[in-house]
Formats: C-alpha cells, sequence, structure tokens
C-alpha cells in the first residue's frame, strides 16, 4: 500500500516538528519508551514493601521478646528488672514498678507503651524514625550503653546520699515518653490546686485541659467549684515528666523520687523559665 503524507497548506509555524505520518486510514504513532511506567513499577513496588516492613516493625513492637531480639545488654537488663519484679522481687526502679503494679491489678504493660508517645500516627512514624537511628547507632558502635540513665550529680542507694558522674537523661526524643506519662496519669495532672502545681502547671496538663479533659478538684477542697472554674494556665517550660520520674534509674528513695538530686533542680528549673516561684525551694513528700 503507498505511503502518503498529508500536508496542510496553512500550517502554523511549528507543525512540522510534530509531523506524524499516515497509511490508508490508520494512523501510525510514534512508540513511546518503556522507561516512565517501570520507574513508576518501581517507586510503587519500593513503597509497598517500606508499608509492609512499617506495619511489621509496628506489630512486633507490641511483644517486648521483639524489643529484647534486637536491643543492648542495658535493654535486656530493664526487661529483667520488670520480671524479676513481676515475680515479686522488689522493683528496684519505676519501670519495674510499673510492670510490677499494673500487672498485679491483672493488666498489661510493655515497653513500647512508654515509648511511642500517644500513639497516634504522627508519633507512630517518629517512633519508627527513632528506632531507625537507634539502630543506625548500634551498628556504628556509638550507641549508650550506660544502664543508669539520669541526669543527676547524686544518688541515694541503701539509705545513703552519694555523688555520682554528671550524666544525661538519654531520651532522643523526650516528648515521646512524656505523652507516653500523660496518657496514663491524665487524672493527676489534672487535679487543680495549688499543691498539685508541680503538675497541672505543666503544659503537657494544659494542652489535655484545653483538649477537653476535665480538672478535679482535690480532695477535702471545700469549695471544688470555684477551684475547678478558675481554670489552668500555660506556663513555658522544658521541663516533662521524666524531669522528675526517672523509670530506668535505680533509687531505694521513696517513690523512686530522688528530692535533692533530681526534683529539687527540675523545680527551680521550671521557676526560672516561667518567671513564677522562688529561685530555691525546699522539697518533701507530703504524709498521706
Amino acid at each position: 500500500m503507498p505511503r502518503y503524507r498529508i500536508a496542510d497548506s496553512y500550517e502554523l509555524p511549528d507543525d512540522d516538528l510534530d509531523e506524524e505520518t499516515y497509511e490508508g486510514a490508520f494512523h501510525r504513532r510514534r512508540r513511546r519508551s518503556p522507561t516512565g511506567a517501570l520507574l513508576a513499577l518501581g517507586v510503587l513496588i519500593a513503597v509497598g514493601i517500606g508499608a509492609a516492613s512499617a506495619f511489621t516493625v509496628i506489630e512486633r513492637q507490641e511483644r517486648d521478646a521483639f524489643c529484647l531480639a534486637c536491643h543492648t545488654a542495658q535493654h535486656r537488663a530493664y526487661v529483667e528488672r520488670a520480671q524479676s519484679a513481676i515475680a515479686g522481687a522488689l522493683a528496684p526502679d519505676l519501670s519495674s514498678y510499673h510492670y510490677q503494679s499494673i500487672h498485679g491489678a491483672g493488666g498489661e504493660l510493655r515497653c513500647i507503651d512508654c515509648h511511642r508517645g500517644n500513639g497516634g500516627t504522627r508519633h507512630r512514624v517518629e517512633t519508627l524514625i527513632l528506632s531507625a537511628e537507634l539502630t543506625a547507632l548500634w551498628l556504628a558502635g556509638r550507641d549508650d550503653q550506660r544502664l543508669e540513665k539520669t541526669a543527676i550529680t547524686t544518688t541515694v542507694t541503701n539509705g545513703i546520699t552519694r555523688t555520682v558522674a554528671q550524666t544525661t537523661l538519654g531520651l532522643r526524643r523526650p516528648h515521646l515518653t512524656n505523652e507516653g506519662c500523660v496518657t496514663c496519669h491524665q487524672a493527676q495532672l489534672l487535679i487543680a490546686g495549688a499543691a498539685n502545681h508541680m503538675h497541672n502547671t505543666l503544659p503537657a496538663a494544659y494542652e489535655v485541659w484545653k483538649r477537653g479533659a476535665p480538672l478535679t478538684a482535690p480532695k477535702d477542697e471545700p469549695d471544688p467549684q470555684a477551684i475547678i472554674a478558675m481554670g489552668l494556665v500555660r506556663y513555658e517550660t522544658t521541663v516533662q515528666c521524666a524531669n522528675c520520674h526517672q523509670a530506668h534509674r535505680s533509687s531505694d528513695a521513696a517513690r523512686f523520687l530522688d528530692l535533692q538530686g533530681v526534683v529539687k533542680p527540675a523545680c527551680e528549673q521550671c521557676h526560672r523559665e516561667t518567671g513564677q516561684g522562688p529561685a530555691e525551694v525546699e522539697v518533701t513528700i507530703a504524709e498521706e
């Protein structure tokens, strides 16, 4: 069959760049390269594998055995402390005390419950990123191998206060742990009144109150409605739950609170940052 070229005497200036041939009534189009389609397919496969891997890790993080499978000696020590406490031994730190009390009441507690924030999508993504960072540090031999992760210069052991080297809390994403605390201890944060100011003036307490969680009056408050009606004020401070309540630090202090070495500096830091309260404080635990 003869080949014809159809030309238009009224072509636009660039028409000759897109000339296409016709054979009879059929328009012969140029073949497109499959590179783009293959690239798109590769991207979809990579995204699918990544999503499947992420969901697998998230599901397995719900089990302490998964954490133990790849974590280091200090993490295994924390779980051993918790298991011993559940079995009836004296809990040496706040973390194992939580395991002991919650399991003793018929509940369940897992490592991830304190390390995934509020469990929402954003915090779970942050947890996955943090896991990847810690894995990279471990592979590079730069992971934090300290068993006692504190930010103090003194500690109490067997009733004796002794000096220890200055360290850090070891929390790379402290807000995730803070949200974990808030999830379980929201009621304590939202007890109104000055007697609970160390909790209800924290930014986290203000945020949950603004989201609709109700304030409650302290016990024996003569005018509970009035104190609740006062509401909360937002104060800007970097102090969070872990500044006073250090989960992976062994201590025989009452309620695992080192009042002079940990709580007192945290109180004074909060006062400096908010411009409220005395520069120096005396910290005691009220008798119940």
